[in-house]
């Protein structure tokens, strides 16, 4: 058997398979072998009934589409494997040679496959593929019967005769990965101080104060305040929201435009109003950047005394005997806590310099696919707000169309470390074992706050969701290896993030485009630590 195989841009892959007469007959044999395996035939044993006898008992053009079919799936897989082809699509098969080239790009451009400013640069004359092991027929499952017409009008294999066919297809993409051997990660250590230790601290005591009556009219600092708030974005009405009732702490200064600093000096049935930014980091994509403005009308305010800080707070708070209990409690959650930041920005580093390193020519189908997908869950979120995509876009100071190309980038970037990562795995060969499902299965649970238990049964019961656990487990093993295998370097924390800021204000100057890249990077972690079962 002879091959060549053919990218045609987009993914877009044809294989042309030429078989020489003796392979044509060594088929047709295989079929009556087949057949006369079978047995049934009175008078004969199976395996051993004469061709001139399974001639007359089988029709002729029978034989010939089981061999016809028998051809094409087994030269067709046995391609595929060995060019570690994965079809995403039907494939349809053609007999004969394939058009030339140029045709058969134009014809995938026609078909929307691939965009005609990608395949200007495309290859002109055709080449054998590397060889390479990898997965076999469809969807990877190499036991997959392709589908062929019911009803052929003549089946075009003769015995004795050579036989050449192709087929066109989508392939999953193979991505061309960086070289992880030289890969050098930079940790941040911090050091967790007493500062930290005695703010904690403070936390708790607040958290524990008494309300207390005050002999006085005006609100001050710590105290309690209830009141009917409401929170007005840019663009809405203030009249056309109802108010919240909420407890705010004089103070904290963990409220929107610290309305909590605003209230001090008012008395109840003053509205106190404070202006703010949701800042471009907001976790909302709909309020990112947009100004806004918080109203609180006070219904009735309190003092509050803070207990003392010495056994006695320690022992109310759990199984402490001292307050030097509590302070090393405490000191060992902030050690952990920062071991674990610095240990997530070790994955987000290999992340990256894999989505940075990697070359892959993506499905323009599949580009599109995830576009509007992401596109469409834009718009289910602007109709629940009740604002329209011209609204968004000018509230965001963009154009429509800027966001869109957006929404396009994020979805090739986000695709890009989707395929990746796959193939990294299977070039390390990791492999997801039971004990790293239930200890994915344990984190998701432990994130979300349920239950193990009820994590298990959706996981039994929901195959997407059984799937997310495969992947998130398979990628938290691959990052772990790739990450013991590195070079890592322990830097100050302080430093590490000031150079993480500097480099951020560099891109951003340099455009948005080179921002994509941390953007799917950190989309893939969140991704990582939420699950929904």
């Amino acid at each position: 058997m002879e091959f060549d195989v053919r990218e045609l841009g987009g993914s877009r892959v044809t294989v042309h398979i030429r078989l020489d007469a003796t392979e044509v007959q060594g088929a047709f044999d295989r079929t009556y072998q087949q057949l006369s395996s079978r047995g049934g035939i009175k008078g004969f044993r199976p395996g051993k009934v004469p061709r001139s006898i399974l001639e007359r008992h089988y029709d002729r053009d029978a034989i010939r589409a089981a061999t016809y079919e028998a051809v094409i799936q087994d030269r067709l897989q046995e391609t595929m494997e060995q060019e570690n082809l994965r079809p995403i699509d039907q494939i349809g098969i053609e007999v004969g040679a394939p058009p030339d080239e140029d045709e058969m790009l134009a014809e995938t451009i026609r078909a929307g496959l691939v965009r005609e400013e990608d395949a200007e640069d495309e290859v002109e004359e055709p080449e054998l593929a590397d060889d390479e092991a990898g997965e076999g027929a469809e969807d990877g499952d190499p036991d997959h019967e392709h589908e062929f017409e019911d009803d052929l009008p003549e089946i075009p294999l003769v015995e004795g005769e050579p036989f050449e066919f192709y087929t066109v297809f989508t392939a999953y993409p193979r991505p061309t990965l960086p070289d992880l051997s030289d890969l050098k990660l930079r940790r941040p250590v911090a050091e967790v101080t007493e500062e930290q230790v005695g703010d904690h601290l403070e936390r708790l005591r607040r958290i524990n104060a008494e309300e207390v009556e005050v002999d006085r009219d005006t609100i001050e600092e710590g105290d309690l305040v209830v009141a009917d708030v409401k929170v007005v974005a840019e663009g809405e009405d203030a009249d056309e929201l109802e108010p919240s009732q909420q407890e705010i702490v004089v103070g904290e200064r963990e409220y929107l435009g610290e309305i909590d600093r605003a209230l001090i000096g008012h008395v109840p049935g003053d509205i106190v109003e404070a202006e703010f930014d949701y800042g471009d980091d907001h976790p909302d994509e709909d309020l990112r950047g947009r100004a806004g403005r918080i109203i609180a009308e006070i219904d009735s305010f309190s003092g509050r005394e803070l207990p003392e800080l010495d056994d006695e707070f320690a022992r109310g708070l759990g199984a402490y005997e001292s307050l030097d209990d509590l302070r090393e409690s405490i000191r060992s959650a902030l050690v952990a806590a920062e071991e674990e930041h610095a240990h997530e920005e070790l994955r987000a580093q290999v992340m990256r310099y894999v989505l940075e390193g990697t070359e892959v020519e993506l499905p323009e189908e599949f580009v599109e696919r995830a576009a509007a997908g992401t596109h469409e869950q834009l718009m289910r979120e602007l109709r629940q707000t009740g604002m329209s995509l011209a609204e968004f876009a000018e509230a965001a100071d963009t154009a429509e169309e800027d966001l869109r190309a957006g929404q396009r980038t994020r979805a090739e970037s986000g695709l890009k470390l989707h395929f990746a990562l796959e193939t990294l795995a299977e070039q390390l060969e990791i492999e997801v074992a039971e004990e790293d499902i239930a200890a994915e299965i344990a984190r998701i649970a432990d994130e979300s706050g349920g239950d193990v238990g009820f994590a298990q049964q959706a996981a039994m019961l929901q195959p997407d969701f059984a799937e997310e656990i495969q992947d998130r487990a398979l990628r938290r093993k691959l990052i772990e290896q790739v990450i013991a295998s590195a070079e890592v370097e322990d830097v100050p924390a302080e430093q590490y993030h000031a150079e993480q800021a500097a480099e951020e204000d560099a891109a951003e100057d340099n455009g948005a485009r080179e921002t994509e890249a941390s953007d799917i990077v950190d989309e893939a972690a969140d991704s990582d630590q939420e699950s929904e079962a």
